[in-house]
């Protein structure tokens, strides 16, 4: 029997690619790029999309140059990795992806110039830390760590860092689309960095060296990223890194306690407490014992 050679190729059509319409933009860089780009579909008319990017200083006069692009399966665009599209005057350029159908869709790509926000220097202008056990039942409180002068020693508790000058440097934008730089942490006119250590200490119980939770932004020169995805800013020296949600012009409320956030604030998260349940209603069990996030309002 040769009914075999009478079948058709359940393959073919697959291979053949006629089913294949897709025509769509999945991602673009560019250099200094911050971020990922926004991509989207125009739903009244399918045949067109938008994409919005942020990018560095960016010399519009000489082009973009393309670093990353995916497009659908089998579809083609009419840039490439290397390509520089030259955007107009209102920061649009276009560029069409071609399906395997032949079908094209036409993307409007907008730039937003970015001015690093980071970049200069910046004056440390309160530590603030919400703590406490029992926040339901009122336990939790903002503390300004420098608002009682007996918590620490008067000379290297954390009155010491409100002189300080942030200076933080950029260097440019890494493969991640992440602006990064340097971070230099001057002591100030005293010359001092803070020394976290609790000066009176409550009976039973035996911390007072804190320092793992406050000194976040190190002393001297670090290295700090920007990540404009995650909205965070990392700052590294040596082995030691840490991670803030950069917080800008708004206020942060927990149980009916509010701290407003006038200019800028990093907030790191990842704080060490003692136990379950503490001295509930004192300045130790939020500070020390029972801290949840830790405030850094900054400005320039």
């Amino acid at each position: 029997m040769a009914l075999s050679a009478c079948q058709k190729d359940p393959l073919a059509t697959i291979e053949e690619g006629s089913w294949n319409k897709e025509k769509r933009l999945i991602g673009i860089s560019f250099e200094n790029q911050a971020g990922d780009a926004t991509i989207s579909i125009n739903t009244d008319d399918i045949s067109k999309g938008t994409a919005g990017v942020t990018i560095v200083n960016p010399d519009m006069a000489s082009g973009l140059k393309v670093t990353k692009l995916e497009v659908s399966y089998g579809a083609t665009a009419s840039v490439a990795v290397g390509d520089a599209l030259k955007f107009d005057s209102n920061n649009s350029a276009t560029l069409t992806v071609t399906g395997h159908d032949g079908g094209t869709r036409t993307y409007t790509v907008t730039v937003t110039p970015l001015t690093e926000p980071f970049d200069g220097t910046w004056k440390i202008n309160s530590l603030v830390v919400w703590g406490g056990s029992g926040p339901v039942w009122g336990g939790g409180s903002f503390d300004n760590l420098t608002a009682d002068a007996s918590w620490w020693n008067t000379t290297t508790g954390p009155a010491a860092e409100m002189d300080n000058t942030l200076v933080f440097t950029l260097s440019g934008v890494n493969d991640s689309g992440q602006t990064y730089g340097t971070c230099t942490n001057n002591a100030g006119l005293d010359g001092l960095y803070a020394d976290f250590v609790w000066q009176s200490i409550p009976n039973g119980y035996d911390v007072g060296d804190v320092n793992y939770n406050y000194r976040r932004i190190p002393k001297g020169e670090s290295t700090w990223t920007h990540d404009y995805t995650s909205n965070t800013i990392t700052f590294t020296q040596g082995s030691e890194t840490h991670t803030a949600t950069v917080l800008h012009g708004t206020s942060v409320t927990n149980y009916g306690k509010t701290l407003n956030i006038p200019n800028y604030a990093l907030q790191f998260d990842d704080m060490k407490v003692m136990g379950g349940w503490g001295p509930i209603y004192t300045a130790y069990d939020q500070i020390i014992y029972m801290p949840y996030n830790y405030f850094i309002l900054i400005g320039k």
